[in-house]
């Protein structure tokens, strides 16, 4: 596993952020590894996670990110419960692996699509650096993977694999 300090470094080494913390927290009764992050340009939770796991390894333990205009330190600690607050009201969105075959099959093909790895199942399409293009790509695919027509009213209102799977099941 790797050390809170290893991932802000390698946050820190992103050319976008200014500054990073890590931060353990606990979550529906374990312990999860979170980031908030000070950008210093357009940056999403999950492309800044998909960089961490990059650099340091996909078992890096990095679970999800969080973008904030000032960093939450209490008293130059990390604010843990600001952290937890943020997985628990959904403003962290914490990657999940696809749940069964529907899910792994679409996130496979987003992430073909896109060239992004990893894509979790609750990781938002526009988030990821999703564009018009790769939109029309994905459909395509997801429509002759699945046999089924897609409209693109119906893939951006899904938003991520999970709810997608959900529509094509």
């Amino acid at each position: 596993m790797v050390s809170v300090a290893e991932i802000s470094d390698a946050l820190s080494a992103h050319p976008g952020v200014g500054a990073a913390v890590v931060a353990v927290v606990r979550h529906d009764g374990r312990d999860v590894t979170v980031a908030a992050v000070e950008p210093t340009e357009y940056l999403s939770g999950p492309v800044l996670r998909n960089h961490v796991r990059r650099r340091l390894g996909g078992d890096c333990g990095l679970t999800g990110v969080l973008v904030v205009e000032r960093l939450p330190v209490v008293g130059g600690a990390v604010d843990v419960e600001f952290l937890a607050a943020a997985v628990a009201d959904g403003r962290c969105t914490l990657f999940e692996d696809p749940r069964d075959d529907v899910e792994r099959r679409v996130a496979e093909i987003w992430s073909a699509q896109m060239d992004v790895r990893p894509v979790g199942a609750t990781d938002d399409f526009l988030e990821l650096g999703g564009d018009s293009l790769s939109a029309l790509g994905i459909i395509a695919a997801l429509e002759a993977e699945f046999d089924r027509p897609l409209d693109v009213y119906e893939f951006i209102s899904a938003s991520s694999v999970r709810r997608l799977a959900e529509i094509l099941r």
